[in-house]
């Protein structure tokens, strides 16, 4: 990964639409050709397709603009060049902005010839959009990974500990940190991320505040999350464009100002919370609920939950959700779909649903209720 730079560093420029093509410039200096494994093409033909085009782009909106490859790479080697380019559009807009960036900068950083760069996007807009594209996917897989069985039984200081070391090392990606800025530079030229985008964040966090205070009102948790995240958000940004030394500054104050601003919504959690309720283990059940059985008979030898959950999802194949909804039942003792859909707010409703009802096919949970309310529960008897 990219180390961030020392030093002052030029925060991105406001984007505007009309700046969305590069038109090249008459004096720019010659770029390299195409090396012999590229085939050549005709670079004032493609130079000229996109300068006519600009009036075109420039009366749409932003999202309307190029936002993707002008063709996709197939072979091996375009894709090669492809990440090359990305890297280096990164790299340019990081150090001079996204406005003062042109497609001639980014093709001499890549070493290769701006017909090469006009071959797979018709502007800088464009490149900017694929990485775009891939930091909203970035943080999506992040944030999955992050959400583990052991994340959720931690305490609330190592919890926060953990979420602001993950994102430190996530972003030293410069091509992450290069979206995330210029978000909050111009954020109508995005097309990947927008409001919905936060309030998804907001809604799972304060889904997790729930799991560690059950008191928590649906109301004052998104409350407190929101509060949390707008805080992460500030700090993080001010610590992406801070020199090395400040920012590891910045990031342990970041996580001593959410602990101690969550602290007393959060009591603390005994070890004994931690673990399911021992009837709920029948030991006359059908010997076909075994899975079951290990669950609860666990839970009596003391095993922890993260065990629990870790060895059933090997023996079961269980998904990272449907791991998530396990161990919700274990710590909490029980689980709604609503509680469900809080956890995994990215998913339908309909696909949750799904989950569940296979965890009551492997014999791992059992339902009770209405069927607009039903409660799922380790298997009892």
């Amino acid at each position: 990964m990219t180390e961030p730079m020392e030093g002052p560093i030029k925060k991105p420029v406001k984007a505007f639409v009309k700046d969305a093509v590069d038109r090249p410039s008459v004096d720019e200096p010659s770029v390299d050709e195409p090396s012999v494994d590229e085939p050549s093409v005709d670079e004032s033909s493609v130079n000229k397709s996109s300068v006519d085009e600009s009036s075109e782009e420039t009366a749409q909106r932003p999202d309307s603009a190029a936002s993707g490859f002008r063709r996709q790479p197939q072979q091996q080697r375009s894709q090669a060049r492809v990440e090359q380019l990305l890297k280096a559009a990164a790299e340019v807009f990081w150090e001079v902005g996204y406005e003062a960036a042109t497609t001639h900068a980014i093709a001499r950083r890549a070493n290769t010839a701006i017909g090469t760069l006009y071959r797979f996007f018709p502007n800088k807009l464009a490149i900017f959009h694929e990485l775009e594209k891939r930091h909203r996917k970035g943080v999506e897989a992040t944030h999955t990974q992050m959400m583990t069985p052991e994340f959720m039984q931690q305490s609330l200081a190592d919890m926060i500990r953990q979420m602001v070391t993950t994102y430190a090392d996530y972003f030293q990606d410069v091509g992450h940190r290069v979206v995330y800025i210029q978000y909050y530079s111009a954020p109508e030229m995005f097309v990947h991320f927008d409001d919905a985008v936060d309030t998804g964040f907001i809604k799972r966090f304060a889904g997790m505040l729930r799991l560690h205070n059950a008191s928590l009102s649906t109301a004052k948790s998104e409350l407190l999350a929101e509060v949390c995240h707008r805080s992460f958000n500030a700090l993080l940004l001010s610590a992406l464009r801070s020199h090395a030394t400040h920012r590891a500054q910045l990031y342990q104050e970041l996580q001593a100002l959410l602990t101690n601003y969550l602290q007393p919504h959060m009591p603390a959690r005994s070890p004994e919370k931690l673990q399911p309720n021992a009837r709920s283990y029948s030991p006359h059940a059908p010997e076909g609920n075994a899975a079951a059985q290990a669950v609860a008979g666990q839970s009596v030898t003391g095993q922890s939950v993260t065990g629990q959950v870790r060895r059933l999802a090997t023996e079961h194949r269980l998904s990272p959700r449907q791991q998530v909804a396990i161990t919700h039942v274990l710590t909490q003792g029980s689980l709604t779909i609503q509680q469900f859909e809080t956890l995994c707010p990215e998913r339908s409703r309909r696909t949750l649903q799904r989950d569940l009802k296979q965890l009551l096919s492997k014999g791992l949970l059992h339902s009770e209720g209405d069927t607009n309310q039903l409660i799922y529960r380790l298997v009892s008897p």
